[in-house]
């Protein structure tokens, strides 16, 4: 091979590698929609849930700038945000966007560790969310036709109230649990003699992790990365979240939309 060949060829190699690292990069950071179904006892009727975690507002509009209409394109009767919805105080107003989410039945939201470590008005967050029609729920329960839900607060930097299980008799059916650091299924698990469902975000499936590999996952998220993990009859989903902090892309783990549809046992 002579000189002009070989370089020829080794041009062809790196604009191949560039494009092809590019590609990578440009799917690493579009938005998946995973769907997922139960089956629970005591609901009176099937329930879409579409849930999300980790935005980290405002660095996810660089790369996904429409979410409010991926969500309406879904068709929810439950919006969750699971937490890290915003970085830093001021910023407390743009959950006020998805006031144009329509979800048929109940918005709700939980906080993260960004809330308290990004030093966020909670009474001006709380107020932003109540203008978007949404329930910030903080160790909190309710119930939406026959799903029991329980918000809680942050496992990092909040006090998550775990007393709040008491309010439940043995057996009762299905709980869905929203905790945004999964760390938190080590304690839930065990406390329930009712089937627990937890929604958890946190750990970004690793934010980057090439090809699969995670390379790190933030204090909180115990030995969880993403997707279901089972501990006896409970369940925990671990979403990859929508947003960034720290670098600003994701590689390998793309943006996660979950999409849950609930039925009741027949």
């Amino acid at each position: 091979m002579n000189r002009r060949t070989f370089l020829k060829a080794l041009l062809g190699t790196a604009g191949a590698t560039l494009i092809g690292s590019g590609t990578y990069a440009y799917e690493s950071n579009r938005v998946e929609i995973s769907r997922e179904r139960l089956v629970v006892r005591d609901l009176y009727q099937k329930l879409r849930v579409v849930a999300i975690s980790d935005i980290h507002a405002p660095s996810f509009a660089r790369w996904n700038p429409d979410l409010v209409t991926l969500i309406n394109n879904e068709c929810p009767d439950i919006l969750i945000l699971a937490g890290d919805t915003i970085d830093r105080e001021g910023n407390e107003n743009l959950v006020e966007v998805f006031g144009a989410v329509k979800a048929t039945m109940a918005k709700l939201a939980t906080l993260g560790n960004w809330e308290y470590s990004g030093r966020l008005n909670l009474g001006r967050l709380r107020r932003g969310y109540e203008t978007a029609g949404i329930s910030l729920l903080i160790n909190t329960t309710l119930e939406v036709s026959g799903l029991k839900i329980v918000g809680l607060d942050d496992f990092l930097h909040g006090f998550p109230d775990y007393r709040i299980f008491k309010n439940f008799m043995p057996g009762s059916g299905s709980i869905l649990v929203i905790s945004h650091c999964p760390k938190s299924f080590d304690l839930l698990a065990p406390l329930m003699q009712s089937r627990l469902i937890v929604l958890s975000g946190h750990t970004h499936g690793g934010q980057i992790a090439p090809f699969g590999i995670v390379t790190y996952t933030p204090a909180g998220s115990g030995p969880y990365v993403q997707g279901w993990y089972h501990a006896n009859d409970n369940s925990m989903y671990v979403m990859r979240g929508v947003g960034v902090s720290g670098i600003p892309l994701r590689v390998g783990a793309r943006p996660e939309l979950l999409v849950l549809d609930i039925h009741p046992s027949i």
